[in-house]
Formats: structure tokens, sequence, C-alpha cells
């Protein structure tokens, strides 16, 4: 019977969020309340036994050799900081020079602006942000493309595809939802997948490099010969940067932003402290040395409503979790699932559910995927001898075709911006994305990610 509880408990998130009648948030908390009171009314437990269901969840559990398994607090604190500290990093100006060093360089030559475009997405998407991402770059960059008469539907996929890989940076998003569900802190899903975010980021920059080969010949442009856009229009892209929250830039800052910056990314990776630690930190030094108390809290206040709307979900996801876990529905419905599953088949599912799975990840809320799809499956790979973190590495196999999704809100900013319809757009974009989803399942392969 808990089986069919927990059957219920995904069924009716999956519903309330793929139907909108509630936001991610509450379709997790709501689901949770009512597939723990059937669970209890099915064992016989208290009701009580909710709120340590969900306690479980949110902060941690021990088992009964003493191993602890942390809950989704550590994942959500540690994504509110992140987005913050990114956000306030675009406010100081901290890429600004990048930027606008990129756009001067690339003068009139269309090879030299699609590279510098795709370079300066990558830049602007740090902040795991899609919308300003999209903002930002084709407010530079959409005039220069309709100036020398470049292909729009080039520009899309210099920006959209970057932000694919910019998801995928611990404050993304679906690294702290994974983490959620395996139980282990994010830093330690990121390292084990940056070698494929790499890959797919080298991948970007070559196809940039083709595409930008292919306009020089379609627009008969010869190197080296006079430039099709004027000093002054070159000065305006770099105004679109720079003239970005103008009054909250600090540019005498600069080498201080800079190397605490990078010094931030290397603890990160190198897993000094957790990420959570480490952003709660940095975020109080960078806003103590570049604000005053007054800019403080505006600063706090103007970067908010991003950082709490990513990190509630999270703990949400902790409530949906601790009752899906700790109820006993986890493993009911795991055994159920894999009395299913032919023992031949069982140590192929990371590949199998690679393959699927991106499917269910394109067509799916992301909230629906990794808090509704992905707990599923982790329990029922556990019958088979795969753990945990080998089948969330291949649950992010789908990332590479994630934004060419319908259920992406933001992605219909870019095709509005770049002038295509969402028909063009799923075309163009499945084109160049499907190499880099191979891409992303060999480079997992060959490092041993999850087996074939």
């Amino acid at each position: 019977m808990l089986a069919f509880t927990a059957y219920f408990m995904i069924i009716l998130f999956l519903v309330l969020v793929c139907s909108k009648k509630m936001s991610a948030f509450t379709g997790l908390i709501i689901s949770a309340i009512v597939a723990g009171i059937i669970a209890c009314l099915v064992t016989g437990a208290p009701f009580t036994d909710i709120f340590d269901w969900i306690k479980g969840g949110l902060f941690y559990t021990t088992d009964a050799e003493g191993s602890v398994s942390l809950g989704t607090v550590n994942s959500g604190i540690m994504i509110l900081f992140a987005v913050l500290y990114f956000s306030l990093m675009m406010n100081v100006g901290l890429f600004d020079p990048l930027c606008t060093f990129l756009i001067r360089k690339a003068k009139g030559d269309p090879l030299k602006v699609m590279m510098v475009t795709v370079l300066v997405a990558s830049v602007v998407t740090l902040d795991g942000d899609g919308t300003t991402t999209i903002l930002i770059v084709t407010a530079a960059f959409l005039p220069l493309f309709k100036k020398m008469q470049m292909k729009l539907s080039y520009l899309a996929m210099m920006i959209i595809l970057p932000c694919s890989i910019g998801n995928c940076l611990p404050w993304g998003g679906p690294l702290a939802r994974a983490a959620s569900v395996i139980g282990v802190d994010v830093n330690v899903i990121f390292r084990a997948f940056l070698p494929v975010l790499i890959v797919g980021e080298i991948y970007i920059i070559i196809l940039a490099y083709f595409l930008g080969k292919s306009e020089r010949k379609r627009l008969g442009y010869v190197p080296n010969s006079n430039e099709i856009i004027t000093a002054e229009q070159i000065e305006e892209m770099c105004s679109t940067i720079t003239e970005t929250d103008k009054e909250c830039k600090r540019p005498k800052l600069f080498i201080f932003n800079l190397v605490f910056t990078v010094a931030l990314l290397v603890a990160l990776i190198m897993g000094l402290a957790s990420g959570a630690q480490l952003f709660l930190i940095g975020t109080a030094i960078v806003l103590a040395v570049n604000y005053s108390f007054k800019d403080q809290r505006e600063r706090i206040s103007a970067n908010g409503g991003d950082t709490i709307s990513v990190a509630v979900i999270i703990f949400a996801a902790g409530c949906f979790m601790g009752v899906l876990t700790e109820s006993g529905m986890a493993d009911a419905l795991a055994a159920n699932m894999a009395s299913l599953i032919p023992e031949s088949l069982g140590s192929h599912i990371p590949i199998i559910f690679a393959i699927i799975g991106a499917v269910a990840c394109w067509a799916l809320p992301v909230d629906a995927y990794y808090f509704g799809i992905l707990p599923v499956i982790v329990p029922i790979a556990a019958e088979f001898g795969i753990s945990g973190m080998q089948i969330t590495m291949a649950a992010f196999m789908g990332q590479a075709i994630r934004y060419g999704s319908p259920t992406v809100a933001w992605l219909f900013l870019l095709i509005d911006r770049t002038e295509m319809n969402f028909g063009d757009y799923l075309k163009t974009f499945m084109k160049y994305a499907l190499p880099m989803f191979a891409l992303f399942i060999i480079t997992a392969l060959v490092l041993g990610l999850f087996p074939l």
C-alpha cells in the first residue's frame, strides 16, 4: 500500500505543477502533506510523525550505523547566497571590462562577432539567471547582428547554449535539486560533473567558430578589410554593458572583487568548505567592502527576489523528500518498480535513463523532473547496484537539450528578441544541442561517471 501512496504522491505533484494549478513550492508541500496523512493512516503511525519526516528531509537523518544524510537546508543556503553573490558581482561591474574588451576586439568581422558573443554570454550567464543573460547580451549584440545582416538565429544559439552550461553550475538550480534528492553536498556533484561542462563549453566555442566562418562566407566578408561598423557604434554597444546599474558600479574595487571571486571559486572546486559557508561569508565580505550600510540594505532588497524564489523551492523539496523517504514510501516504491525490470537490463539503467530521461528533462518543468522523476529512479537503480551519484550523473545528460523546452518561460523572451517563432527556434536548437547531448554522454562514459 505504501508503494501506491508513493505513486499517488508523485503523480499528484506532477499534475499540480504541470497543469499550473500550483507553483512548485506549494505543489511540493501540499502533495507531501496529503501523502503523509495517507501514509500515517495506512501504517497506523501518529500524524505527528509527518513533522519528524519533514525535519529529516530539511536537516539530516542518521541510519543504524550512525551515517548522516544531509537534508536540503545546506543546498538551500548555498543557492541563496551564491545567487546573491553573483548578482552583486554583476552590480559592481566585475565582468564589464572583459565584456567591453571583447566587443571592441570584434569590430566588424562576423567570425570575431560570433566568438565574442558566445564568450560574453558565457561570462554573463555565470549568475545562473537566463533572463538576465538574454537581456544584457541581446541589448549589446542585437543591433550589431542586424547592422551586419548576420543571422539572428545564430545570436539565439550563442546565448542559449552557454545558458545550458551556466544552469549546471552549483547555484544554477539542477545540481542543488539533485543534491537534495540523493542527500549529498552540491560541491561533490559539481566536481564530478565539471569535466562534462568543460567539454560542453569547448563544443560551444568551436561551434561559434564554424558558424562565424559560415557567416563570413555568406556575407562575403574579407578579413582585414574595412570595418562594417563604426567606432561610435562599438562604443554604444559597450555602454549597454557599462551603463546598466551604473550607480552600483565599483570600478576602483575591480582588482579586489576579481581576486576574491577567483579565490572563492577555487575554494569551492577544491572542496575546502561547503558552498553554503563559502558564499555566505563571501557575500558578507563583498557587501562590506563595496557598499555603505544604506547601500548594503538596498542591494540585498534589490537582488533578494531572485535568491528567495530559488531557495524556497529547495526547502519545499526537503519536505517532499523527507515524507517520501522517511515514511518508507521510497523503499516500497523502489521494490515495486524494481520487480518489473528484467534482471538483464538492471545494469544498464543509467544509460537508459540518460537517453529516455532526457525526454522527461525536456518535457517537464525542472522541479517535476528532479523531484518527481529522479527520486523514483534512484532507489530502483540501487536495487541493481547503481549508486545515487551515478544515476544523478545520468539525469544531468538531459540538460544539454533542456532549453528547447516550452516549459522554460523566459525562453520566449529570447525567441521574441531574435525574431523567431518557436518552431524555427526548436529546429535550430536541436540541430546544435543534440551533438552536445551526445558529447555529454560520451564524456560521462569515458570518465566512468556512470556505467554503460
